[in-house]
């Protein structure tokens, strides 16, 4: 068992003339439920994915509902991201890339009494996403005739998301908070294997598992001011979700077929066997604290750690080629002029961020580690003049580098990542009074 995945893992042959730049690839998503997305909104990710102390006045962190309370302004928050990578095969040197366009969340927060800080938030976002295609050739063992070999395809495709509403509220200088929710999603695998030069005729034949699962889930998480003076501040924050146990249809096809040579199509010839069974996708448990120091409105600083019990995942009572993860988060930003008068530079009004994490990656193959760390900048750009005091709306933008592995894996993935956050504020959605 061990052999067969350290054979697909260095192959990696990823098909499609390597792979085409529209078509996201990457063997990473076929184990647990596939790459797991980030889960800050673009403001943090430019601050390294600092958020378990974080909050303001409209920024909707959802990583922590517990900064629900500090929300002023009915806040509409949109996240899009361009995700391009590299991937690294060392033996033989191989390289392939790839690109692709993610909705990172949509989410809407309101305050629901500012005198007693309580706010509000639905929102939807993508949790992980399976898109992989790998390609091996070796001997055929079937017939073990010297000229026959077989080629074998690996696809996958699916995601987990979260459609959630929370609330948060605060209690003297003690926030608490909770988001409450459906996650679902889906995890669909295939096998193709075709006999080259056979000696025999075989038809190509396919193996097909198709799952889709869904349930409930909860997290929570709190944050607690020290005030240091008159404008500074100190605040504490931590967040976490248990192991949620989710409900999961699968079917397991296999079957031959024929391939046309010139549209690809796959036609069924026979179905060899077709089973249904019900079962239970396990998501692992996520606990996270940090400590953020704001120096008024001009600039803070901040450090998160997390980690995730990947450990108890399971698919259908079967455990994976995965292990615990942690990452450490640490950032800040500037504000260079927090309280801006008509006529001051428009760039004195822009928040400047930067960031970097370091990490152990959730995937483990061949007993080894996955190494990861990015590095990111970020920038908060004014869209009106400073006149319109009723007015916060922003464009959070964030600009990531990372990698995961390295040569000791024998595979390696660089990323880099732009991601753009439309926050909009009470005055889109006030109907106006005078024509």
């Amino acid at each position: 068992m061990c052999k067969k995945i350290k054979l697909l893992w260095i192959s990696a042959m990823l098909t499609a003339g390597a792979v085409k730049a529209q078509t996201e690839n990457s063997p990473y998503s076929r184990y647990g439920l596939g790459d797991v997305l980030p889960s800050q909104n673009i403001m943090s990710r430019g601050i390294g994915g600092v958020s378990a102390a974080y909050a303001d006045v409209i920024s909707v962190n959802f990583q922590n509902p517990a900064s629900y309370a500090k929300l002023k302004r009915s806040t509409f928050d949109f996240g899009l991201e361009v995700d391009s990578r590299t991937l690294r095969v060392f033996d033989p040197p191989r390289k392939f890339s790839s690109t692709s366009p993610i909705i990172s969340y949509i989410q809407l927060g309101v305050p629901l009494s500012q005198k007693r800080n309580w706010g509000m938030n639905f929102g939807l976002r993508p949790v992980t996403r399976i898109n992989y295609k790998i390609q091996t050739t070796g001997p055929n063992e079937l017939t073990e005739y010297p000229k026959d070999t077989i080629s074998t395809i690996f696809e996958g495709n699916g995601g987990t998301y979260e459609v959630y509403t929370g609330t948060g509220f605060s209690l003297g200088n003690l926030s608490l908070g909770v988001n409450v929710g459906y996650l679902f999603g889906s995890k669909d695998y295939s096998t193709k294997r075709f006999v080259i030069a056979d000696s025999l005729f075989l038809y190509p034949s396919l193996h097909e598992n198709n799952t889709n699962f869904g349930g409930l889930f909860a997290n929570a998480g709190f944050q607690y001011t020290i005030k240091v003076n008159k404008e500074d501040m100190l605040r504490l924050g931590g967040f976490g979700s248990l192991k949620g146990s989710y409900r999961a249809n699968r079917e397991q096809v296999v079957r031959t077929f024929e391939q046309n040579a010139t549209t690809g199509q796959v036609d069924s010839i026979d179905v060899i066997s077709r089973v249904k069974t019900t079962g239970k996708v396990v998501y692992p448990s996520t606990y996270g604290a940090g400590i953020m120091f704001y120096k008024g409105s001009k600039w803070l600083v901040g450090a998160d750690f997390t980690q995730t019990q990947w450990t108890d995942y399971r698919f259908f009572d079967e455990t994976d080629a995965v292990q615990n993860s942690w990452n450490l988060h640490v950032g800040g930003q500037i504000l260079p002029n927090a309280s801006p008068v008509a006529g001051k530079s428009y760039w004195n009004r822009v928040t400047y961020r930067a960031g970097f994490n370091y990490g152990q990656n959730y995937v483990y193959v061949n007993q080894k580690d996955q190494p990861m760390w990015g590095v990111s900048i970020g920038f908060g750009l004014p869209m009106r003049p400073p006149a319109y005091t009723n007015q916060y709306s922003i464009i959070n933008t964030s600009f990531e580098f990372g990698k995961r592995g390295n040569t000791s894996n024998e595979i390696s993935e660089n990323f880099f990542k732009i991601g753009i956050g439309l926050t909009l504020s009470d005055i889109w959605f006030l109907k106006k009074k005078y024509e």
